[in-house]
């Protein structure tokens, strides 16, 4: 049935104009009228939104704090868990006295969703420490640590992404109090890191019923506690204490999706979606877990076409579906992995082109014919690797965001399939075949 389909193509594509030669150059051929050049533009992609089993966020020096909800994707709630250490110095004077405590974060220009409106914050005090578990090298975004039930803070308050403001949240003075007379005092819990990480086991901070997500830089120099107090002699003298983001290591982003009444309700890890079973559509949104992935059952059959012939070659187009990027920006790059059946991808297997380069897609957006919007890959190494392959061997096409903003950026994509009308994803093959 494969080859039947590919020989129609193939009769198709050569009825007019002898064969579309753009594209592609004919190495050691001679044209002596034996030789067809054929575009094949109608195989068929098997395309689907598929959930990896975790992503690890730890590490990455960006905070994500936030609640937005999506139409396609649902509910989305990102917030961050970090540690803070004790001040180098943190003797206090006898006639010291305790003003307030703030938590300070610098955000990083990143946000996705409606920024404008007030947004509520809430940061809170972990009951557990924060520690990879056992055979752990890195923390995931489906992982919890318990903390307080009652907030530290709990505010709304106006976040300007992009103007490199500080925020200043106020925490609660009791916690700032008790943290003053532990240091007054010379209290064991502040004698040692090893007894304060005991006593004070870090931070979350999360959103509540926001409309946006922000980002904010995870260092110690952007991201830390201030501990206000003032001493008087002659005159009032203002002081502070900073306890500062410490093991950056463990800094990470836990993300929380409610998909009910989307698309994407019954996505679960495994097999996925199908396209066709989603409007003859695949969704993509890396860090709320959900990649496409897409496989060519006919690429075996083209060898069946005829004894002598080649792929001189393969492009694949990917188009986003017009109306679903009004306010959220497309992906500006997005890389073709290499996945097993599992959508497992080896270190190192993605795409690149004849030139040893990374490809990302080239995006090419066209706002007055919107479905003109593409992202197009060079396959063609793919496409003859894949011909001969067996079970053990075949490997379908991940499509994600290149690694470093695989986890710290909710751009989205809705792309249409091969039997969408109007934004039709296309594998082209350009094929050489010896009559």
């Amino acid at each position: 049935m494969q080859v039947q389909k590919i020989l129609l193509g193939v009769a198709a594509a050569c009825s007019f104009a002898a064969c579309d030669k753009a594209g592609f150059t004919y190495d050691n051929v001679t044209d002596g009228g034996h030789v067809q050049y054929t575009l094949l533009d109608t195989l068929e992609i098997q395309m689907r939104t598929v959930q990896p089993d975790s992503i690890a966020t730890s590490g990455t020096g960006i905070a994500l704090a936030g609640v937005y909800t999506d139409e396609y994707f649902g509910k989305i709630s990102a917030g961050s868990y970090f540690r803070v250490a004790l001040p180098t110095e943190r003797t206090l004077a006898d006639n010291a006295v305790y003003d307030s405590i703030e938590l300070v974060m610098k955000p990083n220009g990143y946000a996705y969703g409606d920024t404008l409106p007030l947004q509520t914050l809430q940061v809170y005090q972990l009951q557990q420490p924060l520690v990879l578990p056992e055979n752990y090298t890195m923390l995931f975004s489906h992982q919890q640590f318990s903390y307080s039930s009652t907030p530290l803070f709990s505010q709304p308050v106006l976040i300007t992404p992009t103007a490199g403001n500080l925020l200043h949240l106020r925490l609660n003075d009791a916690k700032g109090a008790e943290l003053f007379t532990l240091l007054k005092n010379k209290a064991t819990e502040v004698s040692s890191e090893d007894f304060f990480r005991e006593y004070f086991k870090g931070l979350h901070i999360r959103g509540s019923n926001n409309t946006a997500v922000f980002g904010f830089t995870a260092a110690d120099s952007s991201l830390y506690l201030r501990l206000h107090y003032h001493v008087v002699t002659h005159e009032k003298e203002e002081k502070y204490l900073d306890f500062l983001m410490t093991t950056p290591e463990l800094q990470y982003n836990a993300i929380q999706r409610e998909r009910g009444g989307t698309p994407l309700e019954g996505l679960q890890p495994g097999a996925g979606l199908a396209s066709e079973a989603t409007g003859n559509r695949a969704y993509l949104q890396a860090l709320s877990g959900a990649l496409v992935r897409m496989d060519f059952p006919s690429l075996s059959a083209l060898q069946e076409l005829g004894r002598y012939g080649r792929i001189q070659r393969a492009e694949l187009v990917l188009r986003p579906v017009s109306g679903t990027y009004v306010r959220e920006a497309l992906p500006p790059r997005l890389a073709l992995c290499l996945a097993d059946s599992k959508n497992r991808v080896a270190s190192g297997d993605t795409l690149l082109t004849a030139l040893g380069m990374s490809q990302y897609g080239s995006l090419v957006t066209d706002k007055l014919n919107p479905e003109n919007t593409s992202y197009v890959y060079d396959v063609t190494t793919y496409c003859k690797s894949m011909m001969n392959a067996d079970s053990y061997t075949y490997r379908g096409l991940l499509l994600s965001p290149p690694a470093g903003e695989y986890v710290t950026q909710f751009n989205r994509l809705v792309l249409g399939n091969g039997k969408n009308s109007q934004h039709r994803a296309q594998l082209k093959i350009y094929y050489l075949l010896y009559q």
